[in-house]
């Protein structure tokens, strides 16, 4: 089987390591697939490893390479005289490019973009309906709404496609009543790049970043969805309890480090100059981090935390249970389907209440070695589901696509 793996979309986080396992799975599932993968400039960098699999022949879509001078010049000069931008330069590529020597093109973000006119069968991943919602701050814009809105009923109507849980399913029949194919479930693996870093390396990459002090950790870019105001008005409720001072949240993901240092407050949090060295800091934030590093910091936290109140899944806890790292997340539908898939264990709060959110993290870190059983026991359920069962769910849905085609 040969299959182009189409990564268009400039992503990071879970969804780039997402795609990266995937495709290195099919490959170890399978030495006969043979994929070309075709990467946005900006993701290759953060996803390098892919140049390291084997029948995987990596290539950068020239339409997303930054502008040249001479094109800046000319995009500019063409909003100035009101001229029309030709249509989306990325799927025109794409249309030249993948069709007919594939036996099937993979698109692993199709829940954000417009679906290609190709003449080989296509399977994409829907992982949520985001821009759909309003969380209070405008994330997508009305044009992209509209656009999708009329793209997701291609995406279902076209063939098959991809989620990762049931509450997916749910909420693209609540949204898009009457599609001929609602996408089907296959549940992810967690998104660990490295499980086993030594214990040296990971001193080295926690010594490097100067942490020597217990803390809680929220891997998380910094959406409204990800709801970190709660979470920070929660840190510090539980901060004003002595046996908790000497805890730092850390917060990492995609603008993580426009908080370097801050102190929690009720209403949000102060930031705390560098170069104040007598201010203590309760929050750090470490930006975007390698995969490697990332693993590290989950591995040895003292708990995971996600307060989203949106999302298909909770990538971050999954990864933390893949530690035996205990958690503390949302109480939402797609959090409380990890239960049901895998019998996970972890403390659930109420993540528009950041008095519940304090004293449920508040009660795991008092009552720690039973939370610490929790954690161990979450791993042994997750060491159950791997990516290989994973690549075998995605392979019967690629063939099932070639076939009909």
């Amino acid at each position: 089987m040969k299959i182009a793996f189409v990564d268009n979309l400039q992503v990071g986080g879970g969804l780039s390591r997402f795609s990266l396992l995937l495709c290195k799975s099919l490959i170890e599932k399978d030495n006969t697939i043979q994929i070309d993968y075709f990467i946005h400039s900006q993701n290759l960098k953060l996803v390098p490893e892919l140049l390291g699999i084997k029948n995987v022949n990596v290539i950068v879509l020239k339409s997303t390479l930054p502008f040249g001078f001479l094109e800046k010049v000319g995009f500019k000069l063409k909003t100035i005289l009101g001229i029309k931008h030709s249509e989306n330069p990325v799927i025109a590529e794409i249309e030249k490019v993948v069709d007919q020597k594939y036996d099937l093109a993979y698109f692993p973000s199709a829940h954000m973009m417009e679906r290609p006119t190709l003449k080989i069968p296509i399977v994409g991943t829907l992982h949520d309906f985001n821009w759909k919602y309003f969380f209070g701050r405008q994330i997508f814009s009305k044009s992209f709404v509209q656009k999708m809105d009329t793209e997701i009923v291609k995406w279902m109507n076209g063939g098959y496609n991809v989620c990762s849980a049931q509450d997916v399913v749910d909420e693209a029949r609540k949204l898009y009543p009457g599609m001929k194919n609602y996408p089907e479930v296959v549940h992810i693996a967690p998104v660990i790049f490295n499980s086993e870093i030594s214990e040296s390396r990971s001193k080295e990459i926690l010594k490097a970043l100067n942490i020597t002090y217990p803390y809680i950790i929220f891997p998380g870019n910094f959406f409204p969805h990800k709801n970190h105001l709660n979470l920070f008005t929660a840190f510090y409720l539980l901060k004003q309890k002595d046996a908790f001072k000497q805890y730092k949240l850390l917060l990492t993901g995609m603008n993580s480090d426009q908080v370097p240092l801050a102190k929690a407050e009720y209403r949000g949090i102060r930031l705390v100059s560098e170069t104040n060295g007598h201010e203590e800091f309760d929050i750090m934030g470490l930006g975007y981090q390698t995969n490697e590093c990332i693993d590290v910091l989950i591995a040895n936290a003292q708990l995971l935390v996600s307060p989203s109140i949106y999302e298909a899944i909770c990538t971050p806890a999954m990864d933390a249970w893949n530690f035996g790292v205990p958690t503390a997340i949302s109480d939402i539908p797609p959090f409380r389907e990890h239960e049901k898939a895998w019998g996970i264990h972890s403390v659930f709060f109420d993540p528009m209440n950041p008095k519940d959110m304090a004293e449920k993290i508040e009660n795991a870190l008092t009552d720690y070695e039973n939370t610490k059983a929790n954690g161990k026991l979450s791993r042994e359920k997750m060491l159950n589901y791997s990516w290989e069962k994973v690549t075998e769910g995605y392979l019967t849905i690629f063939k099932k696509a070639i076939d009909k085609k």
